[in-house]
């Protein structure tokens, strides 16, 4: 089993391998992620805690089922819409999510690929289990899941991540075809896919969408939402009104929190280059005001950050393994 510690946001998306994503941190506070993770020969299953609350735009590569089950009751936005309590979010490949987690989020996760669970589904059945979880955020839950049905596959994970280590090798496996049985079971669609009309929520996402991919693809680090609203063929309204609607931040807000990050994981990565100089890459003209807002979202001073970063590297701690504290 494959247990690890990632403390800073980049680390953890390097984990991602899945995904074409970016995440960035929402709230304050220093970020912490513990995994633990079992390669299985049909599919993998893990479970994951991470600190502090953030926003993934992500995009699964390649063709898999990523079910992730949410295991407290607080609040997972995915695509703008809140989920219902506990329900399972489920990725396919070409996909795109946005997807808002909450502080102290804990869920597990599975991994399967499409042929492996067509051997279950069969060919037409996994063709409309595809079609519905394209529209999982826009319509009701279509599927006949009820509670002991994930309350079970939950135990049946947690049951082999904590006890792997004192399991035959065909103990696994049982363990294993039980894992798969119960997901079965989870995601067998209940009612048929009904034509249901969407009203705005797919022009918002388009919107949101467009702008995160010039962020993402433009170095520009002074961007304005004015900016950014011709960037996304919308006015700044409309850009407003999405960010708020999808993302529950403002467009600036994200600007601002993106670039604390970004600066975050300079001050860590580049300890050869001074403070000032990374500053100034990242646009930053007033620093006794940005490290005043820097402290209030890390908890410490940007010179902090780079003094433990560099204790660290010392002591060659790049990653943690742990027990699990869940």
């Amino acid at each position: 089993m494959n247990k690890v510690t990632y403390q800073s946001v980049e680390d953890h998306l390097n984990g991602l391998k899945e995904f074409a994503i970016h995440a960035f941190q929402l709230h304050p506070g220093k970020f912490l992620c513990h995994q633990r993770e079992i390669k299985l020969p049909k599919l993998v299953i893990g479970d994951r805690f991470v600190s502090t609350a953030l926003l993934y735009d992500s995009n699964l590569q390649q063709d898999y089922f990523y079910i992730l089950i949410p295991r407290q009751y607080k609040g997972i936005y995915v695509n703008g819409k809140k989920t219902p309590i506990n329900q399972s979010i489920i990725f396919i490949k070409n996909q795109e999510m946005l997807v808002r987690v909450p502080d102290e989020f804990y869920a597990f996760y599975i991994i399967i690929t499409t042929e492996e669970l067509t051997n279950y589904f069969g060919k037409d059945n996994i063709a409309q289990l595809k079609k519905v979880i394209w529209q999982q955020n826009f319509i009701q839950s279509a599927f006949h899941q009820p509670e002991y049905n994930q309350i079970h596959l939950c135990s049946l994970i947690e049951n082999l991540l904590n006890k792997n280590n004192n399991l035959s090798y065909q103990g696994v496996l049982n363990i294993q075809e039980a894992i798969i049985e119960s997901l079965y079971r989870l995601l067998i669609i209940g009612t048929p896919l009904k034509n249901t009309k969407v009203i705005n929520t797919p022009s918002k996402l388009v919107i949101v969408n467009r702008a995160l991919k010039h962020i993402h693809e433009n170095n520009d680090f002074t961007m304005t939402t004015p900016e950014l609203a011709k960037a996304s063929y919308c006015c700044v309204r409309n850009l407003e009104y999405a960010f708020k609607s999808i993302l529950n931040i403002s467009p600036k807000q994200y600007l601002i929190k993106r670039r604390l990050q970004l600066v975050n994981q300079a001050l860590t990565a580049q300890s050869s280059t001074s403070i000032t100089d990374i500053m100034h890459t990242f646009g930053i003209i007033n620093q006794g005001r940005f490290a005043q807002d820097y402290f209030k979202f890390y908890s410490e001073y940007p010179n902090e950050t780079r003094r433990n970063s560099v204790k660290g590297k010392a002591h060659n701690v790049k990653e943690v393994s742990v027990e699990s504290t869940y």
